[in-house]
């Protein structure tokens, strides 16, 4: 019984993120919805996520009343979950949306070549301030490792083990490519464009934007 919730924590939040195909037309970053507009299943610290939606140009702004456009799936996927106190659930969305911020640089300057070197620059001034952070959490997975060691040879029997997770967190990427390249190629632009400014925002200090998230992953499997 214990392996089969371990399954369900790990499985459940990555692969949500390949549902139904997303509106080609969206705008978001693959985020959920601003923390200006929460939605009413997850509280406002919830709403932000990575990477953070790109800002929409000043055509779009201008255009008072407009509908907001909806969320892409695996946007949704991502704001359609919520710190639970589970260590295995929330480290599995955290450490997705952590890799994100390196998978969106990836795909935008396989995408748009040009841009790659401002790209690369602006990650590396990203990980200059952040890497003590991503480097605690790429190394749950060496806890994780050493947990499931002490647990029952059944799990490992079952198919449990650090290396599954960490397929099933690298498929994400490729869900996230497609993410991008449903859209349009000028909002595909357009979020490319945005990447460096992005990264300089409150939304994406993960350590903090995601405080619920690294809560409950810093108190460890249990």
């Amino acid at each position: 019984m214990k392996s089969l919730l371990i399954c369900a924590a790990l499985l459940a939040p990555l692969g949500a993120a390949s549902a139904a195909a997303d509106d080609p037309n969206a705008s978001t970053w693959g985020a959920p919805l601003p923390a200006s507009a929460p939605t009413s299943a997850a509280p406002a610290s919830e709403a932000a996520a990575t990477p953070a939606s790109a800002p929409e140009p000043a055509a779009s702004a201008a255009s008072a009343g407009a509908p907001a456009r909806p969320p892409t799936a695996y946007a949704s996927a991502r704001a359609g979950t919520a710190a639970t106190g589970d260590y295995f659930h929330d480290f599995a969305e955290l450490i997705v949306r952590v890799r994100s911020v390196k998978w969106i640089e990836e795909i935008c300057s396989e995408a748009f070549p040009t841009t790659a070197e401002l790209n690369a620059h602006a990650y590396g001034d990203w990980i200059h301030d952040h890497g003590p952070f991503v480097d605690e959490m790429e190394g749950q997975f060496d806890l994780i490792d050493r947990y499931w060691g002490d647990m029952s040879p059944d799990l490992r029997k079952s198919g449990i083990s650090t290396d599954a997770l960490r397929r099933l967190v690298a498929a994400q990427r490729d869900a996230l490519r497609q993410d991008f390249h449903a859209t349009s190629p000028t909002v595909f632009q357009r979020r490319c464009d945005a990447y460096p400014e992005i990264l300089l925002s409150p939304q994406l200090d993960l350590e903090k934007s995601q405080s619920d998230y690294v809560r409950s992953v810093r108190l460890g499997p249990r």
